[in-house]
């Protein structure tokens, strides 16, 4: 059975205003990050399935290894991963 394609009309002129406010935190987080010379460094193991993280220095030191989880609060802003960016 053939789907009808969406036209112009059926789409909104831009993302919803909650989107564009966690788009501006991410940002904002991301620019943290840099700023304290920490980067999140994901890794993928498609072998088992897995992915995690490394917050690591910009020379490639790594601080802390991450579960996906852990690194996604970290670069949404969530106040629990501070300790991690602090250490």
């Amino acid at each position: 059975m053939l789907r009808p394609l969406a036209t112009t009309h059926d789409l909104p002129a831009g993302p919803p205003p909650e989107v564009l406010a966690q788009i501006d935190v991410a940002w904002e987080r991301a620019r943290e990050l840099f700023e304290s010379d920490l980067g999140l460094h994901f890794e993928v193991d498609e072998s088992l399935g897995r992915v995690w993280a490394e917050l690591r220095c910009t020379d490639g030191t790594v601080v802390e290894r991450l579960t996906a989880s852990e690194a996604l609060a970290i670069a949404c802003g969530d106040e629990a991963s501070e300790l991690a960016v602090a250490a």
